[in-house]
């Protein structure tokens, strides 16, 4: 959608409030209006997707730097110490020490700034909340797999022992439990955990949760409403001649593409990269799939 439908200025202002984003999220006093020129204008969704994308990696490479005890004993014993020689010492130990301290210092405090306050699993207005801010910033075909792959994935207790292939796919009925054996052949190293029909802000889905170890996916399926569409956004990559989008907000990942009368999600809390490679990897036989299921 072209920028000039919207009040002079208002590119400017939301690119202004850029400066005051901290955690891939805008401040709560932002202007609705600003928000809604970000739901509909490409150019400034576009530079927040980039500007959130920087901050992900920026973020997941301070937390992959480990500090050594020893270092950090080093630099307390150095403070501590009365005598001034003995803190400055050799040019190359002050640098040395200086990074060392800015690098400690430094991944406390990007660490409490990226903590996020996760609500109890029975607050649902707490979850619903969570929700609408981390999908603020996104696109809002995004929004559809992003909130079903948090209310029915993330909030959720499950059982020690998953129900069998056979369970979930009389839960999907026939006309979907294809779906469960095709998204296990293409997510060859994750488990499906969970596949079923649900429905999250007046939308019905199918979903199969998929783990690994302590990382959760969701492959998310919804018919299109009249009108939705992502060919208004940039495709990250076009593996097979399928375009693939992909967004971020706050710790996940979001690519999508389309499938005739459907849209179908890879969600997760996994890089951006991996993320993209299995929706890439899936996006082939789930789509050829999707198109001659009728909606």
């Amino acid at each position: 959608m072209r920028t000039d439908q919207f009040e002079e200025g208002a590119c400017d202002q939301f690119r202004r409030q850029l400066d005051c984003q901290t955690n891939n999220s805008l401040p709560a006093e932002t202007d609705p209006k600003l928000l809604y020129h970000l739901e509909h204008c490409s150019a400034c969704a576009a530079l927040w997707d980039a500007r959130s994308r920087m901050q992900t990696r920026l973020k997941a490479a301070v937390e992959r730097q480990e500090v050594p005890a020893v270092l950090s004993a080093r630099i307390r014993e150095r403070l501590t110490k009365r005598e001034p020689r003995s803190w400055w010492g050799t040019g190359w130990e002050r640098l040395a020490l200086a990074m060392a301290a800015i690098l400690t210092v430094g991944t406390g405090v990007w660490l409490s700034l990226s903590r996020e306050h996760m609500p109890a699993l029975a607050d649902r207005p707490g979850q619903d909340a969570y929700i609408q801010r981390c999908s603020t910033t996104i696109a809002a075909v995004f929004k559809l797999g992003l909130g079903d792959h948090i209310h029915c994935s993330v909030f959720r207790r499950y059982p020690e022992n998953p129900p069998t292939a056979a369970q979930m796919e009389e839960d999907l009925g026939p006309a979907f439990r294809e779906v469960l054996p095709l998204v296990q052949s293409a997510v060859p190293d994750y488990r499906v955990i969970m596949a079923h029909h649900c429905g999250y802000a007046g939308r019905k889905y199918t979903h199969l949760t998929l783990q690994k170890g302590k990382n959760l996916i969701s492959v998310v399926i919804a018919r299109k409403n009249p009108g939705e569409s992502l060919d208004s956004l940039l495709p990250a990559m076009s593996p097979s001649g399928i375009r693939l989008y992909q967004s971020a907000a706050r710790r996940y990942e979001v690519a999508s593409f389309d499938a005739g009368e459907y849209f179908a999600f890879v969600v997760s809390d996994l890089l951006e990269k991996t993320n993209l490679q299995i929706a890439a990897d899936l996006a082939p036989t789930l789509q050829r799939f999707l198109l001659k299921t009728p909606g």
